[in-house]
């Protein structure tokens, strides 16, 4: 159809302060089992919006998990992260979040745009992992997979989203899950991925390239798009094991592959 388990809590919180092109995190993880919670904040320290918060990003892993969180700061509040994180055998729970104000970001703009992503990969084997690069910039922010060669999203449930709002009312709502007894993989042909623009726009193929999603197993896949202006919704799944298609929701019997793209505005 074509359609060393050692008990270990950890608890972190981290505020960045007010410099430009800072390292603000630098965390390096070996958890048997616990979790942590990690917060960047961007201010700007120009004279646009001093002490404004332009971006924002919050980790958190829980389970048993190795690798590592880093954030730089740049210009307007903007931060560049990186999460490259893996479980052990008994599997771990990884959510990323971001969130953008293009007003800041921009400088001098004044759109009233603010942008959101969530990202998650979660499963019960050693094979979660999440590959991601978040950059903010004055007019758009993307996230990547960082390195190239690594799954952006595994495990057992993947997803990705992005939202936008203007003067507080949504304008743009794209995202993706996998929930899967086997394993799910997101991948990019390119290493951008998902954005969001200054003027309320979203895209889960920035920069262009194609966009992969992969299962095995048996499970559901759910895509969905909202664009108040326009919105362009491509989805080609094949289904080696049969199963079924309603709408924006797909169920697999065994196994599941194929590619998407959607914009928004």
């Amino acid at each position: 159809m074509k359609i060393r388990f050692l008990i270990v809590i950890v608890m972190m919180s981290m505020i960045s302060i007010p410099v430009m092109g800072g390292n603000i995190v630098n965390a390096n993880m070996d958890v048997g089992f616990g979790n942590v919670n990690i917060t960047a904040t961007g201010f700007d320290s120009s004279t646009w919006h001093p002490g404004s918060i332009g971006q924002q990003n919050q980790l958190m892993a829980t389970g048993g998990f190795i690798g590592t969180y880093s954030v730089n700061q740049g210009n307007y509040g903007s931060l560049n992260s990186y999460v490259n994180l893996n479980s052990y055998p008994g599997g771990a729970d990884f959510v990323f979040q971001d969130y953008q104000d293009f007003n800041v970001l921009s400088a001098n703009h004044t759109n009233n745009v603010e942008g959101t992503f969530y990202a998650r990969a979660a499963g019960n084997n050693d094979q979660v992992a999440m590959n991601l690069k978040s950059v903010g910039s004055m007019y758009v922010w993307s996230e990547a997979t960082n390195p190239y060669s690594a799954p952006s999203l595994q495990g057992n449930y993947i997803a990705k989203e992005v939202t936008t709002k203007k003067d507080g009312i949504l304008k743009t709502d794209l995202g993706l899950s996998v929930s899967t007894d086997g394993l799910a993989t997101m991948s990019n042909s390119n290493i951008w991925g998902w954005t969001n623009g200054e003027t309320g726009t979203s895209s889960t193929n920035y920069s262009g390239g194609i966009r992969n999603v992969t299962a095995t197993g048996s499970g559901q896949l759910v895509q969905f798009g909202l664009g108040t202006n326009s919105l362009t919704y491509n989805a080609d799944y094949v289904l080696p094991g049969g199963g079924s298609a309603t709408g924006g929701i797909v169920s697999f019997n065994n196994g599941l592959n194929g590619t998407y793209s959607m914009s928004a505005n």
